[in-house]
């Protein structure tokens, strides 16, 4: 967590918050932070906070308002958001600040559901305290957030057809914030055919394949979630649309589009291929159990779950880790589609997700499944 700490001749909260406050977006979390819904934004108006306690809204509000600040008991930013630390309470609420700097400020209210957090930016310059400011960390104001799973860091996929046995091995590593740095895929781990490497910024993600010339972008919505895809000359190649629980309910490109249905329970039952080859149909246990760091049905599918039809998702280079829209909870037990159909089962061993087995025809492919 961020902590901003007031030290002596750098200026105090009730100073620094002086200045107006544009919104930039809303979360509801949970009681430790985790981000539960990013809603569209509201007619959240901007604040001025005036000096002398008054203020006003501005931008989509109107009127005035009294403002006090609570500077808190050690004069720094509380830890998490447990209501403890520096709070400002206007318009007949208390706020409590989870950060403040001199271009950003957060604040957050615990309600009986869940966690509201707002963020704000600065409008103009800061002109109060020290040149220096507090000393804070950069808040990384991307707004993807990664499945809160164990993490998985290698998957063995072993197919035993008629004439021959083939190996597959899928390799993960994360960054500091759970998220997705590289994945990788070869015949073993001596042998990796490619890498895609991901970095993140407020608007989207880059992945790139190593020691190729091959490089998409991702550019997120309000949500989290990627609702189009460029190339590396800059062209919007693929657009992803979602409903407002967060789930994929379209894909398109300019010469194609996928469409999804789900039962009761948020899972994928259905993915539309108008031009290609019709519908692909999902049958899942009954077991929340897909809560890792990699969502195993995009692994584990033949087709749909890939997109491939589309060509904007090759190999679950996005879908897998949660760019493009929530993941069915349930894992799969069967697959059908193009003529085809496949058979999923399932072990689970200490809790967690432990081999795959997929039966297709007389073939049989083995996924087993390695933790951090």
């Amino acid at each position: 967590m961020t902590t901003l700490v007031i030290e002596d001749g750098q200026p105090s909260v009730a100073q620094m918050i002086i200045g107006q406050w544009t919104p930039d977006h809303v979360e509801w979390a949970d009681e430790d932070g985790n981000v539960l819904e990013r809603p569209e934004m509201p007619d959240i108006p901007d604040l001025n906070f005036d000096e002398g306690g008054t203020g006003t809204f501005g931008g989509n509000g109107s009127g005035s308002f009294d403002w006090t600040v609570d500077e808190g008991s050690d004069g720094g930013m509380g830890s998490g958001y447990h209501g403890e630390g520096p709070s400002i309470t206007f318009g007949g609420e208390r706020w409590y600040i989870f950060q403040l700097t001199k271009t950003i400020l957060i604040i957050y209210r615990i309600t009986d559901r869940y966690i509201i957090i707002y963020y704000y930016d600065r409008v103009g310059e800061y002109n109060g305290g020290n040149d220096e400011g507090p000393s804070v960390e950069p808040v990384d104001k991307c707004p993807y957030q990664p499945y809160e799973g164990e993490r998985i860091v290698k998957i063995m996929e072993v197919g035993n057809q008629v004439t021959y046995k083939y190996e597959q091995v899928y390799l993960y590593e994360y960054d500091e914030k759970n998220r997705i740095s590289s994945f990788s895929v070869g015949e073993n781990e001596d042998n990796i055919y490619w890498t895609w490497s991901y970095k993140y910024d407020e608007e989207k993600v880059t992945a790139e394949l190593v020691d190729r010339d091959l490089l998409f972008e991702g550019y997120f919505n309000n949500q989290g979630y990627i609702s189009e895809i460029r190339n590396a000359e800059g062209e919007a190649i693929a657009w992803y649309d979602y409903n407002e629980k967060g789930y994929l309910t379209a894909g398109k490109t300019m010469s194609d589009y996928i469409d999804m249905e789900y039962d009761q329970n948020w899972n994928a039952v259905s993915v539309h291929y108008p031009y290609v080859v019709g519908d692909w149909k999902y049958g899942y246990g009954n077991d929340d159990v897909n809560t890792n760091s990699v969502d195993l049905n995009k692994v584990i599918a033949f087709m749909g779950f890939r997109l491939d039809a589309t060509q904007t998702d090759m190999d679950g280079l996005f879908c897998q880790f949660d760019f493009l829209g929530r993941r069915s909870p349930c894992l799969m037990v069967s697959e059908e589609g193009g003529n085809s159909y496949s058979k999923y089962n399932y072990e689970i061993t200490d809790g967690r997700i432990s081999t795959i087995t997929r039966y297709y025809g007389n073939r049989i492919y083995t996924y087993s499944i390695y933790y951090e």
